[in-house]
């Protein structure tokens, strides 16, 4: 398997070999002034030698080398539209970067997602925002600002499928980069509510109306819901029981009748299920010190140690923020005592809930989180309060009194090495480099505007013809043959085949006319032969002549067959004008 890192790797060495102290010399080539068979089906480019070492270099008109300016990494562009979802990011997810898990705004800023409303809805709420911080959204979306796209790069590299991706590129991606923390906890999924008690109106019966146990750990089906769980736990002949909720279903309804799956047996429930675990929600009544503080009157009365392994977090005022463990509670005083202390004192009108706890096993340090819920609906949401650091195995654990509240289950979600938004090029999978170049009218002469093109390509290192022992380096070259003519005799035609000789067949040389200037200058390319000094030169199809001057022969200025072909794209013709501008958006990948 070729990793993604490896692709990337590969990326990113392209990228620095056009800016290293022995730079390559890349260039962008335009070719091939002939028609295709059909020239509404080019024909698919192949890697035969006679192409990539021949073919290609004969066909070619112009080349203009690529800069470092000229290239960068790009993913997939995905725009963020209402109603719709996006998958967040896992580091258990082996197709991540197959999947919509990142967005661009309007505003051109790229946002990961980091977590989706934990049932895969639809976002419904825009991003926004530039700083370092999780940004939690209503609509239950959670996102990451990654980076916002230069105005410069907006116009070299976006197009309807590509965006560019960068690291560094200014103060506020910088300000990212220097906040990601490696291995820290930024998200943990609610995986499972926990398991629900369920009364029944009488024990369970089979379908006469005899006594019938339900069979433990068998599916438990909702009559009138139609909606499924597992039990959990019961006891003979009793008119109650604890279930989990099966993955995509909801609790049963109140007064429906429950059939087991595999006993057949069946109740009629006589309340509306609720949760196993215990919460509390309200204002300390009184606080005796920082370990020793009373409930409000919601807390339960008439339980000793309910709430002995929850959490206590202060959700306002004195405190907020805060969070520690029940070790003891009264029941009749509503009194807890925590441990460890609180370091600001809660007060008589600081708020609080107190839910099940969550702790990680694994090899970072620092985490701390927080359940939330209520007895309705179970656990609800695992909220992190601290996110901690150096995770690479994180397996949490969500519990409470012994005796009060299980079945919860949830998932860490550990961050990308180096933390969310530390290497944005790794993290968003920019394995793909796009090459923008322009060329605009005839570049100083080189490019033909009297003529068409069908061919684009790159080509690495080429050798200078006047010197082939050195690179070419100069940023613009003529491909074509110059002949400079005297004595014509009509006018050549672009596309027409020339030649020296009685005829093209018993020709001692001959090309294709790209094009024809001011009445003395002839450009061909896919020659065969050698042209020279004082030969007569005809046209094929225009019987057109004329005689090559003294010197009058100029050779490309790349020496053909030389350098490495990277890219090869067979197109419909391009039509080339005086003042038309070519944006070239070249996207490779590896």
């Amino acid at each position: 398997m070729v990793t993604t890192k490896f692709k990337i790797h590969n990326a990113e060495q392209f990228i620095e070999s056009l800016s290293e102290t022995s730079a390559t010399n890349l260039y962008l080539f335009i070719g091939k002034v002939q028609e295709w068979d059909d020239e509404n089906a080019p024909p698919a480019p192949n890697e035969a030698v006679a192409n990539t070492l021949y073919s290609y270099w004969d066909q070619m008109i112009a080349a203009k080398k690529v800069t470092s300016a000229d290239v960068k990494h790009v993913i997939t562009r995905t725009n963020w539209e209402s109603n719709t979802a996006y998958t967040a990011y896992s580091h258990t997810n082996e197709y991540q970067s197959a999947n919509n898990f990142y967005v661009v705004t309007e505003d051109f800023n790229v946002y990961k997602c980091v977590q989706n409303n934990l049932s895969n809805g639809a976002s419904t709420i825009k991003p926004t925002g530039t700083g370092t911080a999780v940004i939690e959204i209503s609509d239950g979306y959670k996102w990451k600002y990654m980076y916002t796209i230069t105005s410069q790069d907006t116009l070299k590299f976006i197009t309807s499928e590509y965006i560019p991706v960068q690291k560094s590129v200014d103060a506020r991606q910088i300000a990212v980069e220097d906040a990601a923390i490696d291995g820290q906890i930024d998200i943990i999924n609610k995986t499972s509510n926990g398991d629900f008690k369920v009364e029944f109106t009488a024990a369970p019966e089979n379908a006469v109306g005899d006594s019938q146990d339900f069979v433990s750990g068998e599916t438990l089906i909702g009559q009138t819901s139609n909606q499924y769980g597992t039990l959990v736990s019961f006891t003979s002949a009793a008119n109650n029981l604890t279930y989990s909720v099966s993955v995509g279903n909801v609790k049963f309804s109140n007064s429906e009748v429950v059939l087991g799956s595999s006993s057949n047996a069946r109740a009629t429930i006589s309340n509306t299920p609720t949760s196993t675990y215990e919460f509390d929600t309200g204002v300390f009544a009184s606080v005796t010190n920082s370990t020793v503080m009373q409930l409000s009157t919601s807390a339960n009365n008439s339980s000793d140690g309910l709430y002995v392994n929850s959490t206590v977090f202060v959700v306002n005022n004195a405190g907020q923020g805060e969070q520690t463990t029940i070790t003891q509670y009264d029941s009749s005083l509503r009194q807890i005592t925590v441990d460890p202390a609180f370091t600001i004192t809660p007060t008589t009108v600081s708020g609080y809930e107190v839910a099940p706890s969550i702790t990680i096993n694994g090899d970072g340090t620092a985490f701390k989180g927080r359940t939330r819920g209520n007895v309705s609906h179970g656990i609800t949401e695992v909220t992190v309060t601290e996110k901690g650091s150096k995770y690479t195995v994180a397996n949490p654990s969500i519990f409470a009194n012994s005796s009060y509240g299980t079945g919860a289950n949830s998932e860490v979600i550990i961050g990308p090495v180096g933390g969310h938004g530390k290497n944005a090029i790794e993290e968003l999978g920019g394995n793909r480099v796009m090459v923008d170049s322009r060329i605009s009218g005839n570049e100083s002469g080189r490019f033909t505007t009297s003529n068409d093109f069908r061919q684009v390509g790159l080509l690495r290192d080429p050798l200078q013809t006047a010197n082939t022992l050195a690179f070419f380096t100069e940023s613009l070259s003529d491909q074509s043959t110059t002949l400079s003519i005297g004595g014509v005799a009509g006018s050549f035609q672009a596309d027409e085949k020339v030649y020296t000789g009685t005829s093209l067949s018993n020709s001692t040389a001959n090309g294709v006319v790209v094009d024809f200037l001011n009445n003395n200058t002839l450009r061909i390319n896919e020659v065969k032969g050698t042209f020279q000094d004082s030969n007569v030169v005809t046209g094929a199809n225009t019987s057109s002549t004329g005689t090559i001057s003294a010197n009058g022969v100029a050779q490309p200025g790349m020496k053909p067959y030389s350098g490495d072909v990277l890219y090869i794209e067979n197109r419909e013709k391009i039509t080339r004008l005086q003042n038309q501008v070519e944006d070239f958006k070249i996207v490779l990948e590896f």
